[in-house]
């Protein structure tokens, strides 16, 4: 079933709105990617295909107890 003007308006604004609040980059690439394919899309199949991903974050260990007085000399030009 094709969309109506005024649902087409909506997810034309949704997709709008994908660009300007996440990476418009990778919106513009979901978008290329489901025009190739000349089938109908909507906002949930541009947003699903824009969805960042989430980096691996590594773990860090802190050995000990940082002194930050050998930050205060770096700052001060103590340390050469």
């Amino acid at each position: 079933m094709p969309l109506s003007w005024e649902r087409a308006d909506v997810e034309y604004v949704r997709i709008l709105y994908l660009a300007a609040t996440t990476m418009e980059s990778e919106v513009e690439r979901a978008l290329s990617l489901l025009l190739e394919s000349g089938g109908p899309f909507d906002y949930i199949e541009v947003r699903d295909l824009a969805a960042p991903v989430v980096p691996l974050v590594p773990r860090l260990t802190l050995l000990g107890v940082p002194d930050l007085k050998v930050y205060d000399a770096l700052l001060v030009g103590g340390i050469r």
